[in-house]
């Protein structure tokens, strides 16, 4: 059922039960009804005349300082001949004259509204580019207010905005300075792995172009962020390998000579990580997993921990064997029962181990 038809359903009811539709039903409903219908070439064309002709009307309001009027005239053009070129203009001038008054957020909507109902429009770049301009104004703007109160924009709404601008005009460069954009923003919020997963989408569609370089650069910065946070080593190596992506991608970049001479206190930060979990498991009393992590950070020779962890296995060598464990070298260890196979005689004599099978 269409939209349409229900209004029709729900007017008719209304009218049974002796309700009248309002006029701002009536309204809504012709204007939506004339929307979908599909105009004849000589309606259109006594259409755009007319529209030309406010348009012109308007243009000269504008001119001669009726500001106010020329505004409310623009707009009426766009809703009384929304199918007109004429009327594709009108709203560019509508949203341009908002963007001249500073009302950044209106502004913002009216170009919206021009890019989404006339993308042929020939002022469609030029809307794209105040889109992008007014949204990085507000970004950087130092208004920030008191957690968020009293800012320019909510986070929430800028990113609206550069995502907006993103997928109204893919093709152009503002998509991924949007995307970079909302990027930045997340970052400040502390939403770092939204922030990684969006610079991810820009060196995924725009791998050939500065703004991917960008991007990489921004992925290696924020691993580090969530490595430092993790006494997990995967976090390190999630690390080195986005930065290790930059330097081969763009050696001659003058980030690549950052990001090797931080590849080394990387390497240091994971290796502390690997010894402390071995430090851990020893004082735990597990001596097999601590092992596992010394000779792990033994492999990396070049890191002050590397030392450290061949000292701990050479203590954990030479020390005493523990009676248990020697006991279990000649068979079974009579002091765990649980483990160990019994008989016991009929006068419940004190449990005795099982004995070896003739050779």
């Amino acid at each position: 059922m269409t939209r349409v038809l229900k209004h029709l359903i729900c007017g008719a009811a209304a009218f049974s039960l002796g309700i009248i539709p309002s006029h701002a039903f009536l309204g809504g409903l012709k204007k939506r009804s004339e929307e979908k219908k599909v105009l004849n070439s000589d309606v259109l064309s006594t259409q755009e005349q007319s529209a030309r002709a406010l348009l012109v009307k308007a243009q000269g309001q504008e001119s001669s300082g009726k500001t106010r009027q020329a505004r409310d005239a623009y707009k009426a053009i766009t809703r009384s001949y929304p199918r007109t070129d004429a009327a594709s203009e009108a709203q560019y001038h509508y949203a341009r004259m908002l963007d001249l008054e500073k009302d950044d957020k209106k502004s913002f909507e009216a170009y919206q509204e021009l890019v989404t109902n006339y993308r042929n429009a020939p002022n469609f770049n030029e809307a794209i580019k105040r889109q992008y301009e007014i949204a990085e104004k507000l970004r950087t703007s130092n208004k920030k207010g008191f957690l968020g109160v009293g800012a320019s924009i909510q986070p929430s709404k800028l990113i609206e905005m550069f995502e907006q601008i993103s997928k109204s005009a893919p093709f152009t460069e503002y998509a991924p300075k949007s995307l970079l954009n909302i990027g930045y923003v997340r970052t400040e919020l502390g939403e770092t792995e939204p922030a990684i997963t969006t610079f991810k989408s820009v060196v995924d569609r725009y791998s050939e172009t500065e703004f991917a370089k960008e991007a990489q650069y921004q992925i290696f910065k924020l691993q580090g962020v969530t490595a430092e946070k993790s006494n997990s080593p995967v976090k390190d190596r999630a690390q080195v390998e986005a930065g290790l992506d930059f330097v081969n991608q763009n050696p001659e970049d003058q980030r690549a000579n950052e990001i090797k001479s931080n590849l080394q206190s990387i390497e240091e930060r994971s290796m502390e990580k690997l010894y402390n979990t071995g430090v851990f498991y020893e004082k735990s009393g597990k001596p097999d997993s601590a092992r596992v992590y010394f000779r792990e950070v033994v492999k990396n020779p070049s890191t002050v921990w590397a030392a450290k962890a061949q000292e701990r296995l050479n203590a954990m060598d030479n020390m005493p064997v523990p009676v248990e464990k020697k006991a279990g070298v000649f068979g079974p260890n009579p002091l765990k029962k649980e483990k160990v196979e019994m008989r016991t005689s009929e006068d419940e004599v004190v449990p005795l181990p099982v004995a070896a099978p003739a050779q």
